[in-house]
């Protein structure tokens, strides 16, 4: 009785539903998710707890462009990385760190496949930024939110200009949505 409540009563399937699969269909998904290798590389340096170890990045960008990493969300994917490498052990990192970096990596790769599905709606002309904490925002973070460049209102990016996080090594502090042609008029 107990299996068949924990769901083992028959045949195992792989894991499924919005969480796991979010809303795409298994022909659409990536085997490797949009995490250029210079961009990981600014993340790492900027996070600052990681020990300069070629072997150590290689492995952790590797795990964070894999087409799982989203579903599996950064502690599962670090314990797993724990399990198989022995991070611990080979390179002395403890599971929690790498957790915290993972969900650095997550956030960034989100953000950026959220931004390239708003490049393809129609009407949409870009995105704004909204601090979620702006108590606790840097210069930086907060130059991103009141910038007027192109004058389409205080945080307001075309498609064309979006910055990047002003702070690698932590997470993206903004909330964005997308800006629809209709709602600059």
């Amino acid at each position: 009785m107990w299996d068949w409540l924990r769901g083992k009563n028959g045949a195992a399937r792989a894991p499924a539903g919005v969480l796991v699969d979010a809303g795409i269909p298994p022909q659409e998904r990536v085997a490797e998710l949009p995490l250029p290798e210079p961009l990981f590389i600014a993340h790492y340096n900027g996070f600052g707890e990681l020990a300069e170890n070629a072997e150590l990045r290689a492995l952790l960008l590797t795990t964070a462009r894999a087409g799982d990493f989203l579903r599996d969300l950064p502690r599962r994917s670090a314990q797993r990385l724990e399990e198989g490498a022995g991070l611990e052990a080979r390179f002395g990192v403890p599971v929690d760190t790498v957790a915290r970096f993972f969900r650095v990596l997550h956030g960034e790769i989100t953000r950026r496949m959220y931004l390239e599905a708003a490049r393809q709606r129609e009407g949409a002309v870009g995105v704004s930024f909204v601090l979620i904490h702006p108590e606790q925002a840097t210069g930086p973070q907060r130059r991103v939110v009141e910038a007027n460049d192109f004058g389409l209102g205080a945080g307001v990016y075309p498609f064309t200009h979006i910055p990047e996080n002003p702070e690698p090594g932590k997470e993206n502090p903004y909330i964005i949505r997308v800006v629809m042609k209709k709602d600059l008029a």
